[in-house]
């Protein structure tokens, strides 16, 4: 009460001055106050992100084709792939650092995509592989030596490839988080490709069966369930001829070489004939259609036999993609 009594004293202007000094005073205070708690949140969320960061793996454990359990990278930087089907990464978004492409790279029809992929070779140049420090390696082969040496260098995981098109691209997805991107990519090629058919101006029937030759210099390879063989069966309809199915298919052969006389019990009611354009092939190829027996074939004697090149010989993601554009094309040659 006493404190009261003086400050009644004093003169309102003065009265006036120090409620403002009060007030300011206590706005500071509860600002300084809140830079302090808001500065403590800070610190508090910035130890939290720490703490969830460091105990985020940056590892898992990944069991391979050859039952291998490997530990892998959850999000792996730089990929290299020993293989032939690179254009299933490729079809994922995912840029391999490597690849093997000396083998195939004249042979693919998207050469174009992998200018800034570094060839390592195959069989692989160590050298060059190392030099790429990759943190991770796939491999779609399983022999057991090379698969050892690689895995000195980086975590190495083998690859199924006699898996079909799709089914690598979603055990690659699971490898790699790319799962969605795999079904993305299977969605749209089936709507391209029932756009497609709805376009070709031939009618595939029921049980209408087709066979892939393969010239390569002075050989002729019978293809089974491989490379352009998948689109023309899973995609078109056709299914393999007798012999094919039973000699090859059955058998899990991917291809078979074969002589000019048994030639004719392997053809279906159509030829697809595919090859390069060296000399060799070409004589080979002339020699072949000149030939008498090649006369005897009713494919050839039906006017359904088809050429093409043998770049679109292979079944990864983005060659079958880019076939869909050649096939009406292709299905009008008689």
């Amino acid at each position: 009460m006493q404190h009261i009594k003086i400050s009644l004293r004093f003169p309102v202007l003065t009265s006036v001055m120090l409620i403002i000094a009060i007030v300011l005073s206590a706005c500071s205070s509860q600002e300084n106050g809140a830079q302090t708690s808001l500065t403590a949140g800070q610190a508090a969320n910035s130890t939290e992100q720490k703490e969830m960061a460091s105990t985020t793996p940056t590892t898992r454990e990944y069991t391979d084709f050859q039952k291998r359990k490997v530990t892998i990278p959850v999000n792996p930087q730089k990929i290299v792939y020993v293989g032939s089907d690179p254009g299933d990464l490729l079809a994922l978004g995912v840029r391999p650092a490597g690849a093997s492409l000396s083998v195939i790279q004249s042979q693919i029809v998207y050469a174009d995509l992998t200018k800034d992929i570094i060839d390592i070779g195959y069989p692989v140049n160590l050298e060059k592989l190392t030099m790429l420090k990759p943190d991770l390696i796939l491999f779609d082969n399983w022999d057991v030596k090379t698969i050892d040496t690689l895995a000195k260098i980086a975590p190495t995981v083998v690859l199924n490839s006699e898996l079909a098109t799709f089914e690598r691209m979603q055990e690659l997805g699971k490898l790699l988080g790319k799962t969605k991107e795999a079904d993305r990519f299977k969605t749209l090629y089936d709507e391209k490709a029932k756009q497609m058919k709805a376009k070709l101006d031939v009618d595939i029937n029921p049980g209408e069966t087709a066979t892939v030759l393969l010239v390569m210099g002075d050989n002729l390879y019978v293809m089974g369930h491989q490379g352009i063989s998948v689109s023309l069966y899973d995609m078109l309809g056709f299914i393999p001829a007798s012999k094919v199915q039973t000699d090859l298919i059955d058998k899990k052969e991917r291809f078979a070489t074969i002589s000019n006389e048994v030639l004719p019990s392997f053809i279906g009611d159509e030829l697809f004939i595919l090859s390069d354009q060296s000399e060799e092939t070409i004589a080979t190829t002339r020699n072949l259609m000149n030939s008498e027996v090649w006369k005897t074939i009713p494919a050839v004697q039906n006017k359904r036999v088809y050429t093409l090149d043998s770049s679109w010989n292979f079944d990864d993601a983005i060659t079958r993609e880019r076939l869909l554009e050649q096939i009406p094309d292709l299905m009008k040659q008689k």
